[in-house]
């Protein structure tokens, strides 16, 4: 067994088509407003300075100085308030990730009385109480997820079960209706993006029907976005549809009418033609690259020449071989060569 780092899953959802659709407020409920950095955050509304009520001891000067990171920032998120009781939404959520942004700069008590303090300004006392006593699940949440990120777990490869499991712990510390106001859209994201998985990595189905079956899935979900997002998202889906087919009809020793016709069935005629012609030209590019590395490794290697005119042969075989910018194109991709972790240029 490996080691479960359960926020995979998190990484899992960015790297797919993460949206969080915003929750009206029902008319019956009163949404209790942010204030910008530039407002005081030590100093409460008229008749509402109730920091004693949720045991915040900190002095209000500390609580007014914000982290050096959350400085000049708007808070994230806010309260919602219920014929006198704290309602749990995602904007609670999102605010008191907003304030644990700060984690490890300032310490963990020093948060919590931060927070605290934040929900005593905006709260009513019964309803501060209640969002106090969510906030505390969710720090309980937040630590019990960094252990199992550090403890050996069944099923280590099974991304459906880890899942499971972060699900069922949300509703085991925070409740089923706080886990649900916080973590429902973030999960049915994450669940279509395994769903999408498991079709991507059926044998059973052709790339076409994966294709479909994987816009079938998010299609439904995307279906309230601007359509200039949906698009944007469509494309994406299908660069990777395709990329995947091509990689597994190479694999099959597939040859390049067999890419050309997956291509057309996949993304049109017109598609197929134009990355026909993207593959010319990078192959065009790649085989000039070659031949300039392959010159410079017999000048580099050239006894009969000193090393200075080895470094002046080099830099001239550069300069005649491509225009200015293809030089720095060539240069990035010598760093790269020697150094993997750099990024490769467009």
């Amino acid at each position: 067994m490996r080691r479960v780092v359960l926020a995979t899953l998190a990484v899992l959802v960015a790297a797919g088509v993460l949206f969080v659709r915003g929750r009206g407020t029902p008319d019956a409920r009163i949404a209790v407003a942010d204030h910008a950095d530039g407002a005081a955050a030590g100093s409460a509304p008229a008749g509402n300075d109730r920091g004693a009520a949720a045991g915040v001891g900190a002095p209000r000067e500390a609580l007014a100085r914000r982290p050096r990171s959350l400085r000049g920032t708007r808070v994230d998120g806010g309260l919602v308030v219920d014929d006198g009781h704290f309602v749990p939404t995602l904007d609670a959520r999102r605010m008191f990730d907003y304030f644990l942004t700060a984690t490890g700069e300032v310490p963990e008590d020093a948060l919590r009385a931060r927070l605290q303090h934040e929900i005593a300004r905006r709260l009513p006392p019964e309803a501060a109480r209640e969002a106090t006593l969510l906030l505390e699940r969710y720090l309980t949440y937040r630590e019990r997820v960094r252990h199992l990120a550090t403890v050996d777990v069944p099923s280590d490869d099974d991304l459906d079960a880890r899942l499971a499991t972060l699900v069922a712990l949300r509703r085991e510390v925070l409740g089923p209706d706080a886990a649900e106001a916080f973590f429902a859209d973030e999960e049915a994201d994450a669940q279509r993006l395994l769903d999408a998985r498991r079709i991507a990595n059926d044998p059973s189905l052709s790339p076409e029907e994966r294709a479909t079956r994987v816009e079938d899935i998010f299609a439904a979900a995307e279906a309230d976005l601007p359509a200039d997002v949906r698009a944007t998202r469509k494309a994406s889906r299908l660069a990777n549809a395709l990329r995947g087919a091509e990689e597994e009809i190479r694999a099959q020793g597939g040859a390049d009418a067999d890419v050309a016709a997956m291509r057309t069935r996949l993304a049109g005629p017109e598609a197929a033609a134009r990355l026909a012609d993207l593959d010319q030209r990078r192959n065009a590019w790649q085989s000039r690259v070659d031949a300039f590395r392959a010159a410079r490794e017999r000048v580099r290697h050239d006894p009969s020449l000193a090393p200075e005119a080895r470094a002046a042969a080099v830099a001239r075989l550069l300069e005649e071989s491509f225009t200015s910018a293809e030089r720095r194109r060539v240069e990035a991709l010598d760093r790269i060569a020697a150094d993997p972790a750099t990024t490769a240029p467009e």
